[in-house]
């Protein structure tokens, strides 16, 4: 089958359409050859193959009132973000940490504290309360007193990625990753000491939340002032302005007999 050197390379037509019982049975064994070889009848080049496909693509048939395929509804509005593929993820799960859990902060002005998660903020920010942690003043006290702070300092949220949990054996900062126990029970394990890590401590209610709901409870709950008209009718009230009038006079007036005449007009309540 190769080509010759003696002529034009044969073609495979004839061979192919041979009724010959032994050249049908050498065809069959030869077919998984014969799959991967180009006839030359039916070869085409590829800059060839491209003018066709143009050219049919240029005196293609439109379709006419044909149904169209599109959605009824618009797609929305492309946002350069989803090029990014970004998406919330819930850092809490990824890094193995729970509320009660002992933490230590790793940067900031509160760097190298250590507490207790007391609540995962589930505002799909990422971030955790840590007990003496991050505190800011927020309110007053709803019960002062002597000895009591006048003004209430609360844990302010820190985000997730800057607390890390401590080894239960070296109390050291440490990875958690999960195992499953023989028994199917998913334990954490303490990557620097392989240590199984303890349950979460129950976490109640501090003392500056109660604090803060006492504070819900009274403070926010009277009506505050409002800008608007004074609740006391003071143009209406002329007295205050007749005591200016008679002070005005009582200096405007002269030294010798007006002085005093004014001094008698005052004494006698005249108002002007």
């Amino acid at each position: 089958f190769g080509s010759s050197h003696l002529g034009p390379r044969p073609t495979y037509i004839g061979i192919l359409r041979s009724s010959h019982p032994a050249v049908r049975f050498a065809m069959h064994l030869c077919r998984p050859m014969l799959a991967h070889m180009k006839i030359e009848d039916k070869f085409m080049p590829y800059y060839r193959r491209i003018q066709e496909h143009a050219k049919k693509q240029r005196h293609r048939q439109l379709p006419f009132l044909s149904v169209s395929k599109q959605p009824s509804i618009r797609p929305p509005i492309p946002d350069p973000r989803d090029k990014l593929g970004l998406m919330k993820i819930d850092l809490a799960r990824e890094m193995n940490v729970k509320t009660g859990d002992r933490v230590q902060v790793l940067f900031g002005s509160e760097k190298g504290k250590q507490g207790v998660i007391t609540r995962l903020v589930q505002d799909g920010k990422n971030t955790v309360i840590v007990s003496g942690v991050n505190l800011k003043r927020s309110f007053w006290h709803p019960e002062p007193g002597p000895g009591r702070p006048s003004i209430v300092s609360v844990e302010c949220p820190i985000h997730i990625t800057n607390v890390v949990l401590l080894d239960p054996v070296t109390k050291q900062p440490t990875r958690v990753k999960r195992r499953y126990m023989m028994n199917g029970e998913c334990v954490r394990i303490s990557k620097v000491s392989g240590s199984a890590m303890p349950d979460p401590v129950p976490v109640g209610m501090s003392e500056r939340e109660l604090l803060w709901a006492k504070h819900e409870s009274q403070a926010l709950v009277k009506e505050k002032a409002r800008r608007g008209p004074l609740k006391e009718d003071v143009f209406g009230n002329r007295d205050h302005f007749k005591t200016l009038v008679r002070i005005v006079k009582g200096q405007a007036a002269k030294p010798g007999g007006g002085g005093a005449a004014a001094a008698e007009q005052s004494a006698a309540g005249d108002p002007w």
